[in-house]
């Protein structure tokens, strides 16, 4: 209550805590979990975090904890474990186990009869046996690989768990049966995780051994296989019992009927039930019977873990649940699925059992992992529901747990019903692959997932399985024995083992991932049954057609004879009918003629009554036109008539007086009627007495005949105004229809007057015509008796005709036929011939097809992913040859690319745009071919390109990165559209799942649907899709590989060659390409014709009917033409085969610029294996190509055009890509170029493959002894030279260097610059051949392989100087200014960031040049968390108006980069402005994806190699104007300063002997400090004094030395300053510090002169590179150049594709082999237990108040410090050893510790307790004996202090000298913070030292590091040659008062440091003589004391 919190009163509250040790143990060695349980458990009370006042107490609980002593962390903090008491709980012995599980297993056989129930003993004994031969057999111990073998006592309860599910019934007397379900069992528990076959053979024979405790009782029969025992099959058509199977037929029918049924309903599983897969769908399914049992199935995607789970838990009648993840499933999601499975499971009534399907592949987050591991280990996961939540589902279950007898009043108990109640119907199956360390690490940190599951490992098939599947599939196929059958298995076996094997030399050779899993396997037979089929259907076909059509022709060959004789007798009938004919013509002729007469008189006549007729028409049409007129008025009238009622007629009677007008209407009406007179009202009422028949009366009236007078008086009636019907209708309805009518009737009568005249002269017309007509009846029966006499005439005649025709047209049919006949077989003849030899050959490859069509099939099932060069070496030398082993026919020569495609086919790709190179021509055959939806890896978009060209507008193409792509998707799939999803990534999106796996539901007899998401959708199965990803080297997962056909259409060195050719040929001669390009259109068309017309003449020819095939004319035609079509093109093919030639020859010219261009995109593309930022498309390749040709000088000889192409190529290439390219890089690709081209032959020196070899390897031949008179010489030099004289031309060399001239080559192995330096002897023939020199200095001079390789390539390169000296003259605002010429709205500009540079105002002074504004048209954001939205906004605003964008730093912003890809994506497709730039910077990071990196133009803004180029870059900085206008002094001064900044600059890469730390100096430090300057002169022009120290204060203590934080390099800077800025730098002054006019080593500064005169004086008299210009000793620079001379070739060598000799030793030893081996030679020789220091003891045996306690203390502490690191070393060597034995799980920590040691590197858990160190682990453990051995001489006496003591081999040799002042302090009373420690140097070494100092203490382990001690005149001298550390004599530390004020002369104070990397290890400052030298020379020297040196000062191991 309130602020107390616990349990009801008088209740106790436990918790239990499981696996205390596994949460995470963080950096700090912290676990939050641990941390806030011990501040519970010592507090009992807590805050609440938003209400901090509140605090909590907890009461009445207690804490229940156990660990898992396999896992997690092996130490419990102390302030934890103290709250507890601690039982360790060992497994029980043997005799309780057998008490434990004898009662269980007694009482289920007590129901048994007696043969069994007395089986109960030996079951016990067998199954603990059995568990106690694999627990202690160290092979079955858990381990790296087999981190599962986790066995323990839950074994031994599944065991009997399993054996229990048998039935008193079903197993009376059946001991065999019974012992066999007890063999099952164990086999499921152990057997089904083994992972080895070594480890089964030993489990089976461990098994046997056991099963001889039942021999008594049991047969043989034991031993049976298959031993399978279910449920289901018993349940297949009875009730369900555990029983075993019959067979595995019997199995297979169940299976394929519940197979068969779950299609019915689900997505379609096209499952190959085969012996394995059936075992796996029987174990799962055991698995799923249990309740709460939980599977864990692991194997590679493709293996059917998926599939044969859904089938498991569909016989089972279980609901499948999966979860539908996408790039937004969160954890929330997740736990919203989780709830409603558990309500499934739980809450329904009696529950639903249900599975939950989970892969590795949909964990998005690890966290999900929590939950499935709660759930595994608890059945539940706490606060899964809320509150409210759970008191709905306990309603829900009220009833139901109210009749289980539950408590349903408490809550803990309802809780605790739905939990049991969910465990039991929930199930989860965990499908993992064991690819890869993500298994084994999750399985570490969730030990749930394997301890409480049950493993079912799917193996990969052994090559056996392979052989069973594939001889079992191909029982469907016809051969001719079961030999050849038993071969195609064995082939397709091999070849499935093969390609294994290839994926692993992939993988080797060219770093490519591919995968092989039983799914492909399956793949295989499926397609071979598909392509034999349709190859064998093909041929029968092509067979049947040609010998058809040689039958037609045999056939028609014999009807020509008989054609010939018909034909004669024909023609004589022709004859007589043409003679009868004649006759008969010339009596129609005579009659005819009196007919024609008789007609001729009768047309006159008619001709006369015609005019007649139409004189009569004409008046008739007239009047009716005009009286039309009157029609509308007649109308009208009868309207107002018929309007009228009866009733209206009676109102208008019934009116007193009319209204006004009335009466006028009464009035017309009358008058109408003939009244003359009475027009009174009375009169008109009078009229109306009778309406009806006034009505009939107006209606009948005579409309035409009305009198004149009548007329006369109606007219002004009715001119009156309101007498219309509108007007009257306002006083009477009655009235205004009879004003209309009276309107209209005088109207009409107006109008018929004038058409009466009109009328009658129409009827006497037509009285004359009639007249006339009857005289002309009389003429037409004469002409009709003349015209009956002829037609009887003609009738004669044409009878006759007819005959003669039909006689005629017989002959002419016969002589068609004989034409026709005789066409057939002349025209068909030829390929009579051909047919013949066709028919021949296919039946020939009806049966070598076979073989045919098994390699076609292999090669488009496995091959696509894979290079060309492996792809040939595969088929040709590994399949084909298998083929020819096992004798399977097959066609001689066979090629499977001529199986799966014809000519015709290609040349109809080629024609849709696929480029012409075999490789495409493959990739093409397999994308058409495969049955699976291909996934083509397409960087350069050409397969892209050729899909588009093939479908056209039908293509859909989809992006994951647009709108509603989903919706898409859906209406493709629905209408059948062929969709392409372009530029997928390494994951492709989870709700294309069930569509990559073809995954269709059936519904019904044609209804198919699949599932996307959570909806079904109607799939139509003319859908096809297409996956394109321009990823170079994307890394699928198996599952992936298994879905898809993976293609790999990147393109090859020779098939861009061909492309560049056509791109340069087009630029360079229009024409020719446009013949070319013509031609080759041309041929492909012709062949596609040439196909098409052989397919149409066999077509029409076997279509035709023999017995009428010759009275088809138009077939024999089309086949005539047909065939002189198809010569035609034969004949235009071979000629433009020979025009193809030439010009082909034309286009050679311009191959030599087609290659190089070809060579440098591969060089270039390979760069991303250096960096990932180095990332080129083709596109923008091809951008910078067209450019340089573009910019190439013409030339009327096409050589000379050629060469400068080619030459000026290669420049702009280069150019494009170094300035990309980090400094380390430009050099290695420099190289790439320069030994690509000498290979090519394109270089004067010839290349020599041996010679490059050993450049790039430099092998060493050990254990050569090393002759005295090379002494001089280091052991790996020799061990080099031993290889070197293997090559040819240097056999004598080591003998030259051994006995000729040893001097002489030490004289050249000593010089500065051994590449400038003549070889002693003939060898100095060598400068003549610079590569040859290189391996000799490769061997010799590590150190100056760098130098000598550029000065090789200023020689061997056209214009090398160009190459290695790229950009040095051009500031970076400059270079900039060319790339923004190259940029364009689409190309961004991509900044690679280096440390100190900003290229932010490089950009915005480019900008403000073309008129870019801040905040107008120029926006910059830095990216950063919230900057989102900002930046795409600025983007979708530059885009649209054209502004400039720069977005810095997005490498902090990897998620978003993805957003921002597919933006600019969107950005090139609609079209930018064109004045758009975008820039992006970022620091080097792989997250940046490809698609931002390959499109942009990459700068970086690091300082160039070298003093030369640094100074040339520092000089270009500046405006030569504004340069040349300054001060002479201050141009003197800058170049002063141009020379301190690349001196600064350079100094960086001598590591920390240039520098203690890495500064990041720019171009900005230099920019400002000669703006200072200038301001100084400016406001002090009447001045001639220089302030030289402002100067060099601002210079160094501000400008420059603001970035310095360590205080020895800013007295490295002040001293450079201090020697640089003085008067003498304005003439003439010695630049070089301190170089003492040595040869080489000298450059000074120029009197005042322009700026390009100072460039020009920098290139003439700047000296080779040496460390002299920075007052460095020449050794400086050994250290760094080696290592970048290792960097360039190990670089160079990883680039290069791998040999097969190369490829890993089967036989070598894998890390844990290492690591163990190097474990255990650690514990052995060091024995670390009995190194530590017993400290009491120590402390025993000093005195409290010893005068030396100063110095004591400082012994014990190292002693202590050396405790603390054995222990921990003892420690984790120990934890890792029980970890490789399998008695621990190798935790992060381990794993770590085990990689140090296997690199030789020490661990980090080591050196965080260790002194500082450089060294290896060998090395560094000869020196911690060293150090333990001076520790434990001293704690023999520990009061006494060491004559000399090795400060190097202390922990904190600071507190040693603190002690020597301590001593001095207490001794002489002063004060300690006043004294400093006095170096003494001695001439003697420690062995010479007899007694101690009278004061301080002799110390020694000091090494002088840049310079050299001269003991003979104790002072500090220069270095001698290749000596890199000088170890000092014994040294007399004394601690001394300080005098201030005092200065020492001829005194360097030298800082000393612990470690060669110096940094943050200093110790203190020695002070060393030197009157020879001044202190600034040491200074600028970096002369320093190194303490711990590898190598000096170590013990010799024995």
């Amino acid at each position: 209550m309130g602020r107390e919190y616990g349990p009801p009163a008088n209740k106790q509250l436990i918790f239990f805590i499981d696996d205390l040790n596994m949460p995470y143990v963080d950096t700090y060695g912290t676990q939050s979990p641990i941390a806030l349980l011990i501040q519970l458990m010592n507090y009992y009370q807590m805050f609440d975090r938003d209400h901090l006042e509140e605090q909590k107490k907890l009461k009445d609980i207690q804490f229940m904890a156990c660990m898992n002593p396999k896992a997690g962390s092996f130490t419990v903090d102390p302030r934890l474990q103290r709250h507890f008491t601690t039982f360790g709980t060992m497994l029980p012995s043997q005799e309780i186990l057998v008490h434990i599980y004898s009662s269980i297993l007694g009482g289920h056989l007590n129901q048994f009869d007696t043969k069994i129930s007395k089986l109960k003993d030996k079951v016990i004994d067998a199954t603990l046996e059995l568990f106690k031969l694999i627990s202690a057999n160290p092979e079955f111990a858990p381990s790296a690989k087999k981190f599962h073998y986790q066995f323990n006592l839950r074994d031994i309860s599944r065991i009997i768990g399993g054996v229990m599910q048998s039935q008193p019934g079903l197993y009376r007397g059946a001991v065999d049966n019974f012992v066999k379900l007890w063999m099952h069992e164990c086999d499921r528990t152990f057997l089904d995780r083994l992972i080895a076959d070594k480890d089964v053979e030993v489990y089976k024979e461990y098994l046997n051994r056991c099963c001889k405790k039942f021999e008594d009782e049991a047969s043989q029969e034991i031993y049976a296989e298959p031993n399978i025992f279910t449920s289901f099959v018993s349940a297949h058509g009875g009730d369900p019992a555990y029983l075993p199977i019959k067979d595995m037929a019997q199995l297979k029918r169940v299976l394929l009927d519940k197979l068969d049924e779950y299609n019915e309903s689900n997505a379609q599983m096209n499952l190959v039930l085969f012996d394995i897969a059936m075992e796996h769908v029987c174990r799962v399914a055991r698995i799923l019977d249990m309740p709460g049992g939980n599977a864990l199935l692991v194997g590679v995607g493709g293996s059917g873990k998926q599939s044969l789970s859904r089938l498991a838990a569909f016989i089972l009648g279980y609901d499948v649940i999966s979860i539908l993840v996408s790039d937004k499933y969160t954890m929330n999601d997740f736990r919203t699925d989780i709830q409603e499975m558990y309500k499934k499971a739980g809450v329904k009534a009696g529950g639903s059992p249900c599975v939950f399907l989970l892969t590795d592949t949909q964990i998005q987050d690890e966290r999900f992992l929590i939950y499935i591991n709660d759930i595994l280990s608890s059945g539940y996961i706490q606060d899964l529901f809320d509150r409210d939540e759970l008191d709905g589902i306990f309603n829900s279950l009220r009833n139901e747990a109210k009749g289980a007898g539950v408590l349903v009043d408490s809550p803990e108990a309802m809780l605790e019903y739905f939990i049991d109640k969910a465990r039991k119907n929930l199930h989860i199956v965990l499908c993992f692959s064991p690819v890869g360390e993500t298994f084994r690490r999750r399985a570490r940190k969730f030990p749930g997932i394997i301890s409480c599951t049950l493993v079912d490992w799917f193996h990969p098939w052994p090559r056996e399985a392979l052989i069973d599947v594939g001889y079992q599939f191909l029982q469907e196929i016809e051969v001719d024995t079961d030999e050849i059958r038993n071969s195609m298995a064995n082939y397709m076996a091999d070849v499935h083992v093969s390609v294994n094997e290839a994926n692993a030399y992939f993988l080797q050779r060219e770093r490519r991932y591919n995968y092989t899993t039983p799914k492909s396997f399956l793949e295989l037979i499926d397609f071979f049954k598909r392509l034999i089929g349709q190859k064998r259907a093909g041929l029968e076909q092509a067979i049947e057609r040609l010998s058809q059509g040689l039958d037609i022709l045999a056939q028609t060959k014999d009807k020509v004879e008989n054609l010939k004789q018909d034909l004669d007798v024909k023609m004589v009938e022709v004859k007589e009918e043409q003679e009868y004919v004649g006759q008969v013509v010339e009596e129609v002729t005579a009659a005819k003629e009196v007919a024609d007469k008789e007609m001729a008189d009768a047309a006159e006549e008619e001709a006369v009554a015609a005019e007649l007729t139409q004189a009569a028409n004409k008046l008739k049409a007239e009047a009716e036109a005009e009286l039309s007129e009157a029609q509308p008025a007649m109308e009208r009238a009868k309207k107002a008539v018929d309007c009228l009622t009866l009733k209206s007629l009676q109102e208008l009677k019934a009116l007193p007086k009319p209204p006004q007008g009335v009466d006028s209407v009464a009035k017309a009406v009358m008058l109408l009627r003939g009244e003359r007179k009475n027009f009174a009202w009375q009169a008109a009422q009078k009229m109306l007495n009778q309406p009806a028949k006034f009505k009939e009366e107006i209606e009948n009236f005579n409309k035409e005949q009305i009198d004149e007078w009548i007329l006369e008086q109606l007219r002004p009636i009715i001119a009156q105004d309101f007498f219309n019907e509108k007007e009257m209708g306002k006083k009477s309805e009655a009235a205004s229809f009879l004003c209309a009518w009276v309107v209209n009737v005088v109207e009409y009568n107006r109008i018929y007057k004038n058409v009466k005249p009109l009328m009658e002269r129409k009827e006497t017309a037509e009285k004359e015509a009639a007249d006339k007509e009857e005289e002309l009846s009389g003429a037409r029966a004469k002409v009709k008796a003349a015209t009956d006499h002829v037609e009887t005439l003609q009738q004669k005649l044409t009878d006759a005709q007819v005959k003669k025709e039909k006689v005629e047209s017989e002959a002419e049919e016969y002589q068609t036929k004989l034409a026709l006949a005789e066409k057939l077989v002349g025209s068909l003849g030829d390929e009579n011939t051909r047919w013949s030899e066709n028919v021949a050959q296919y039946k020939k490859e009806m049966v070598t097809v076979l073989g045919d069509a098994l390699l076609a099939s292999s090669f488009v099932s496995y091959i696509g992913p894979f290079s060309a060069s492996l792809r040939l070496k595969l088929w040709s030398e590994t399949w084909l040859p298998n083929i020819v082993e096992r004798k399977i026919a097959y066609t001689e020569g066979v090629d499977p690319l001529k199986v799966l495609c014809t000519g015709a086919d290609e040349a109809r790709w080629k024609n849709f745009g696929l480029p012409a190179d075999r490789m495409s021509v493959e990739n093409a055959s397999m994308i058409t071919s495969c049955k699976r939806w291909p996934l083509i890896i397409d960087p350069q978009l050409q397969g892209s390109k050729w899909i588009r060209g093939m479908h056209g507008e039908e293509l859909e193409i989809i992006q994951f990165s647009q709108d509603r792509w989903i919706k898409r998707l859906e209406n493709a799939i629905t209408m059948g559209k062929i969709v392409m999803f372009e530029s997928i990534g390494q994951e492709i999106d989870a709700i294309l799942e069930p569509l990559l796996s073809q995954a269709i539901i059936k519904k019904g007899r044609n209804t198919m649907l699949i599932k996307l998401g959570s909806e079904e959708i109607e799939y139509n199965p003319s859908f096809k899709l297409y996956l394109q990803t321009k990823l170079y080297n994307p890394h699928y997962r198996p599952e992936i590989a298994a879905q898809c056909t993976i293609v790999n259409f990147i393109v090859t060195e020779s098939g861009l060659e061909d492309q560049l050719l056509a791109t340069v040929v087009n630029i360079e001669k229009p024409e020719l390409e446009e013949d070319k390009q013509k031609l080759v259109k041309e041929q492909n068309e012709y062949k596609v014709i040439l196909a098409d017309l052989e397919e149409q003449l066999l077509n029409n020819l076997s279509a035709a009917d023999p017995s009428t095939i010759l009275d088809n004319t138009e077939l024999i035609e089309g086949l005539e033409k047909t065939k002189q079509t198809s010569s035609e093109i034969q004949e235009k093919t071979a000629k433009a085969q020979e025009t193809e030639k030439n010009i082909n020859e034309a286009r050679e010219v311009y191959r030599r610029v087609a290659a190089e261009g070809a060579m440098l995109y591969f060089l270039i593309i390979s760069l991303c294996n250096i960096n990932h930022m180095y990332q080129y498309s083709l596109e923008s390749f091809l951008t910078f190509f067209l450019k340089a040709i573009e910019k190439t000088e013409t030339f009327e000889e096409v050589e000379e055009r050629v060469l400068n192409l080619k030459a000026n190529i290669r420049m702009t290439i280069f150019t494009w890509v170094s300035r990309g390219l980090f400094e380390k890089h430009k050099q290695i690709f420099l190289t790439q170029i320069t030994l690509r081209l000498m290979q090519k032959g394109d270089l004067e020196t010839p290349y020599d493959p041996q010679m490059a070899n050993f450049l790039l390897k430099c092998p060493l031949k050990p254990n050569i002894e090393k002759p005295q008179s090379l002494d001089w010489l280091p052991e790996t030099a020799w061990s080099a030279v031993q290889r070197l004289i293997e090559i040819e031309e240097f056999q004598n060399f080591a003998t030259s260097m051994e006995k000729d001239a040893p001097t002489r080559f030490k004289e050249w192995f000593n010089d500065l610059a051994p590449e400038n330096a003549k070889l002693p002897l003939d060898w100095k023939r060598l400068d003549n051949t610079p590569f040859q020199k290189l391996l000799v200095l490769r061997c010799l001079r590590p150190d100056r392989l760098t130098s000598a390789v550029n000065q090789w390539i200023r020689v061997e390169l056209p214009k090398g100087d160009d190459y290695v000296d790229i950009d040095q003259g051009y500031s970076f605002g400059e270079i900039l200014e060319f790339v923004l010429e190259d940029a364009t709205n689409t190309t961004p500009i991509f900044f690679i960031l280096s440390p100190g540079t900003n290229p932010v105002a490089d950009v915005e002074v480019s900008g403000k040049k073309r008129g870019i504004e801040e905040n107008k048209n120029y926006w910059n954001v830095a990216m950063g968390e919230g900057q989102e939205q900002l930046a795409m906004n600025c983007l979708e605003m530059g885009h649209k108006e054209g502004h400039w964008v720069i977005l810095e730093n997005i490498h902090l912003m990897p998620k978003w980069l993805l957003q921002l890809e597919k933006k600019l994506d969107v950005f090139a497709s609609e079209g930018s402005n064109m004045n758009f730039r975008l820039f992006l910077s970022a620091e080097p990071s792989p997250d940046i994806p490809i698609g931002i990196l390959d499109r942009s133009i990459k700068l970086t803004n690091e300082p160039p190699q070298g003093m030369k180029a640094n100074l040339k870059r520092a000089m270009a900085q500046f405006n030569k104007e504004e340069f040349n206008e300054r001060d002479p002094r201050v141009r003197s001064i800058i170049f002063g300063l141009c020379f301190f900044h690349a001196t600064v600059l350079e100094r960086r890469k001598f590591g920390p002997k240039g520098w203690n730390m890495l500064y990041p100096f720019s171009m900005g430090d230099l920019r400002d400090s000669s703006l200072v300057l200038n301001n100084y002169f400016e406001n002090n022009q009447g001045s001639s004094k220089i302030p030289w120290e402002d100067l060099r204060y601002i210079f160094g203590e501000i400008m420059y030395g603001g970035h310095i934080v360590d205080d020895w390099d800013r007295r490295l800077c002040k001293t450079y300053l201090t020697n640089l800025m003085q008067d003498l730098l304005l003439d003439e002054f010695e630049l070089f510090p301190f170089s003492d006019g040595r040869a080489g080593a000298s450059f000074k500064s120029p009197a005042p002169t322009e700026h390009q005169k100072y460039v020009e004086y920098i290139d003439e008299a700047f000296p080779y590179e040496t460390p002299l210009a920075f007052g460095l000793h020449s050794n400086a620079e050994i250290g760094f150049l080696t290592s970048q001379g290792q960097f360039l070739f190990s670089t160079l060598l990883e680039l290069q594709p791998r040999d097969e000799s190369a490829a890993e030793d089967s036989a070598a030893k894998t890390k844990n082999e290492i690591a163990q081996e190097i474990v255990s030679h650690i514990q052995e020789e060091l024995n670390l237990e009995n190194l530590k220091f017993d400290l009491d003891e120590i402390k025993s045996r000093v005195p409290e108040e010893d005068e030396k306690m100063s110095f004591i203390n400082v012994f014990l502490q190292e002693c202590e410090y050396m405790n603390y690191l054995l222990v921990e070393m003892d420690k984790s060597l120990k934890e890792i050893n029980l970890a490789l034995n399998g008695e621990l799980t190798t935790t992060d920590k381990m794993e770590k510790t085990i990689d140090s040691l296997v690199l030789e590197k020490v661990p980090s858990t080591w050196t965080e307790l260790a002194w500082p160190s450089c060294r290896g682990l060998s090395s560094w453990l000869v020196n911690l004996q060293a150090r333990v051995e001076q520790l434990s001489k001293w704690k023999d006496e520990p009061t006494t202090v060491p004559k000399v003591t090795n400060i190097a081999r202390l922990f904190n040799p600071q507190s040693f000298l603190n002690a020597v002042k301590q001593f001095h302090a207490q001794k002489t009373q002063s004060e300690l913070n006043k004294l400093y420690i006095q170096t003494d140097i001695t001439k003697r070494y420690e062995n010479e030292i007899e007694d101690p100092p009278r004061e301080g203490a002799f110390v020694t382990g000091l090494n002088l590091d840049g310079a050299r001690w001269d003991v003979t005149n104790s002072m500090v001298e220069d270095s001698k040659p290749k000596e890199m550390f000088c170890p000092l004599p014994v040294v007399n530390c004394k601690a001394v008062l300080v005098q201030e004020g005092k200065e020492e002369k001829n005194i360097y104070h030298c800082p000393a440091y612990k470690t060669e990397n110096r940094g943050n290890t200093y110790v203190f400052t020695a002070q060393l003589r030197t009157p020879k030298h001044p202190p600034a020379k040491w200074i600028l020297a970096g002369v320093a004391i190194v303490m711990d040196v590898e190598g000096i000062g170590d013990p010799v191991k024995k």
